[in-house]
């Protein structure tokens, strides 16, 4: 039987050392697709054993996997959309610490890549962004990103989470020291009632 196969069952069989010594040979070879695929089984398996640091580093792999895909097997929006669900993956399994700021970097390359065609349905991708730049301590783009969701919550008529949005740029603001951003977005969070 084929290692892949195995691999599943072991998988399907909660035998997830099993797996990933199946899964690790196949991590090597055939195409970047297939390798990007196999990459997010042993992040799985990782994160079932409680391993999320190692999880982490697949989920890193993988999203760098489908960011050098072809853009004849797959367009370039696509490819940054699916890479950025590994990255936020790969972030989320190193927190707390948030050690991992390729992971990070890698996360808001592949947004922004996403947001060149329109920020309709990142607003939730947006809000993390937001969330993760100010754990990060780069509040000038937390701000930023909180300003943009804020928008678009505004556009989507959900304005609770606009005032909130609006709340948080404006804190953020005045961390990186923009007092004149601060008071347009306070004036703007005000129209909102």
């Amino acid at each position: 039987m084929h290692l892949l196969n195995y691999a599943i069952e072991a998988e399907l069989d909660a035998n997830y050392r099993m797996a990933i010594k199946y899964y690790l040979p196949l991590s090597r070879g055939g195409s970047l697709l297939d390798r990007v695929g196999i990459y997010q089984a042993i992040a799985r398996c990782f994160e079932k054993l409680g391993s999320f640091g190692t999880a982490a580093l697949w989920h890193e792999r993988a999203g760098r996997g489908y960011m050098k895909l072809p853009a004849a097997l797959m367009g370039r929006q696509e490819r940054a959309y699916y890479a950025m669900g590994e990255f936020r993956a790969a972030i989320q399994d190193h927190t707390p610490h948030l050690s991992k700021q390729n992971a990070v970097r890698s996360y808001l390359k592949a947004l922004a890549i996403c947001l060149e065609q329109g920020k309709e349905g990142y607003s939730h991708e947006m809000l993390f962004a937001a969330h993760l730049c100010a754990k990060t301590h780069a509040y000038g783009r937390a701000a930023r990103f909180f300003t943009d969701t804020a928008l678009q919550f505004q556009k989507e008529r959900q304005e609770a989470m606009a005032r909130e949005s609006y709340r948080l740029a404006v804190q953020y603001c005045e961390k990186a020291g923009e007092v004149k951003l601060a008071r347009k977005l306070r004036a703007a969070a005000a129209t909102l009632g």
